[in-house]
């Protein structure tokens, strides 16, 4: 192991195809999320109460995520299991790491990228439920780093359009007027090829938009896609191609295989940057890379 910008990095984690139980398990649940219903705490209770040991409950508030979540983990539990949306459970894929706890995490956000991409596909969280406590395989995940900066585990987003999350969220929330003047304000909608960007060896380039994605099956390597649209009717075009062909073999989709990538905004030093589906702005340059062994996942047998 060795220790990197606070965070634990191992090479390497060999999963195994012996089946574990869930053994002294912790739960934190975020009812605020988007389809976590209210009353999961008492469901989540009955689901766990034939366990050998009681499990922990903890229930998430408006703004102690984090400190809920360090909690949870000094109970240093067997299990971790993680019931909310997206930030919730990345934000206990970040905390955990590779020394902490599995982690069994269950849908209950808007877009579900996170246990959709842990657990292999998507499922329901009582039937997640109902076969962990028959058991599951311990497997790694691996997860980009911004160097100095925050872990994402599905894809990172790079650029002025990624302010359309802002709006997904505003509507969400029944926010119309909101998300209306994000969707008309002229930065969320610039077609400037205003981001440069270079891997290691290569030459600087420019996009409109750049995403880092984590990729099961390029170990080792960041999957980089860029587009530069020349205008509104290029990217409804280069849209289409996605819905027709998937992004990765659309025609306009630029796609490399990379160790690394260092990004930075030539009109300005901050950037709009969406980490598994969540907003933020960040001083610029950033770099990303792979971690291919960041955290443990409780994976049930859904077969």
């Amino acid at each position: 192991m060795e220790q990197i910008y606070g965070h634990v990095r191992s090479k390497h984690m060999t999963p195994t195809n012996v089946l574990s139980r869930l053994g002294r398990v912790s739960c934190v649940i975020n009812p605020l999320s988007g389809s976590t219903p209210a009353d999961a705490p008492d469901m989540i209770r009955e689901k766990l109460s034939g366990l050998p040991d009681k499990a922990s409950i903890h229930i998430a508030g408006e703004d102690d995520l984090p400190l809920l979540m360090e909690t949870a983990l000094a109970e240093e539990p067997d299990t971790l299991i993680v019931w909310g949306g997206d930030g919730t459970i990345a934000c206990a894929l970040s905390h955990a790491g590779l020394l902490g706890p599995a982690i069994l995490p269950l849908p209950g956000g808007t877009m579900n990228m996170l246990p959709t991409r842990a657990l292999g596909g998507d499922h329901s969280w009582d039937a997640l439920m109902d076969r962990a406590l028959k058991g599951g395989q311990i497997r790694p995940m691996p997860c980009g780093e911004i160097v100095n900066g925050p872990r994402f585990f599905v894809a990172a987003m790079l650029g002025d359009m990624t302010r359309f999350t802002n709006s997904r969220e505003a509507l969400r929330e029944g926010k119309i007027l909101e998300a209306a003047e994000i969707m008309h304000d002229s930065s969320a909608l610039a077609l400037h090829s205003n981001i440069s960007w270079s891997v290691p060896g290569g030459r600087k380039q420019t996009s409109t938009a750049l995403t880092v994605n984590i990729n099961p099956d390029t170990s080792g390597k960041l999957e980089i896609a860029s587009v530069d649209p020349q205008g509104l009717l290029d990217l409804a075009k280069i849209g289409l191609e996605m819905m027709v062909d998937g992004w990765r073999n659309a025609e306009d989709v630029r796609l490399i295989l990379a160790d690394e990538v260092e990004a930075h905004h030539l009109e300005k030093g901050r950037i709009n940057v969406t980490l598994d589906g969540e907003l933020r702005e960040m001083e610029t340059p950033l770099r990303f890379r792979r971690i291919d062994s960041a955290v443990k996942i409780f994976v049930p047998d859904m077969s």
